[in-house]
């Protein structure tokens, strides 16, 4: 069956965080995590939600979001209040910096960094903070708390590793420039590691200035990279 709703209106709809159903006039609702982690009680009211609104199934995407699929557009504002009950919210599409993902190095043995810490500062700093901002494309931020890279953080946008400095201190690695997809590549370290998480948070803002100043329309934070070089890039973040 054929969607009988009409470009913009799906279009609109995509811009809430809310994606078409192929062949229905049904929406999965992408709600929002910080770092991947949600309470015990969200995790219930979504399956309720689940099975009030959707098809009483629940997906786990590829970036630590969940989504719930077969909901009726005229759900949407119902949907949406139920959420915003517990704390949730459907989001996370469009050009602008998207929720931030987080290993779980907090709590594991080979972490360096407390991951959920700064995972949830960058989230709402420039997930929240940055929403109404808009970039010239979309914009991953990933954290992950050692080498082992279990979070990708070096096929996000921005990624920030855990490491180790000379004499045992421990700071965080920024890498820039990476991406997944079709033609996906590991993005490049920048040549400092940063001692502290304000420090990060600072820096992540320069990029953001940088790419906001400098990036073309429609232009992913690669491609901005690759045009300018990366080495001017850097000089030019600061």
């Amino acid at each position: 069956m054929a969607t009988t709703m009409t470009a913009d209106e799906i279009k609109a709809l995509k811009g809430r965080g809310w994606l078409l159903n192929k062949g229905t006039d049904t929406f999965s609702a992408r709600l929002v995590t910080m770092g991947g982690k949600m309470s015990a009680g969200q995790m219930q009211t979504i399956a309720a939600a689940a099975r009030e609104f959707g098809n009483g199934e629940v997906t786990l995407t590829s970036r630590q979001s969940v989504e719930v699929p077969g909901v009726p557009a005229a759900a949407v504002e119902a949907f949406e209040a139920a959420l915003a009950a517990v704390g949730l919210s459907v989001g996370g599409t469009g050009p602008r910096v998207r929720p931030v993902m987080s290993c779980k190095g907090t709590v594991c043995p080979h972490g360096l960094i407390d991951t959920f810490s700064l995972s949830e500062k960058i989230h709402r700093k420039f997930y929240v903070g940055w929403h109404g901002v808009t970039l010239p494309g979309k914009f991953k931020i990933a954290v992950g708390g050692c080498p082992n890279n279990c979070v990708k953080p070096n096929l996000n946008d921005l990624g920030v590793v855990g490491a180790v400095l000379p004499g045992g201190a421990r700071g965080y690695r920024i890498i820039l420039g990476g991406h997944w997809g079709r033609t996906g590549a590991a993005g490049r370290a920048a040549p400092a590691v940063l001692p502290d998480e304000e420090s990060v948070l600072a820096f992540i803002e320069k990029v953001l200035d940088f790419y906001r100043a400098n990036g073309q329309p429609g232009e992913r934070f690669c491609k901005t990279l690759a045009r300018i070089g990366f080495e001017q890039a850097l000089a030019l973040i600061g």
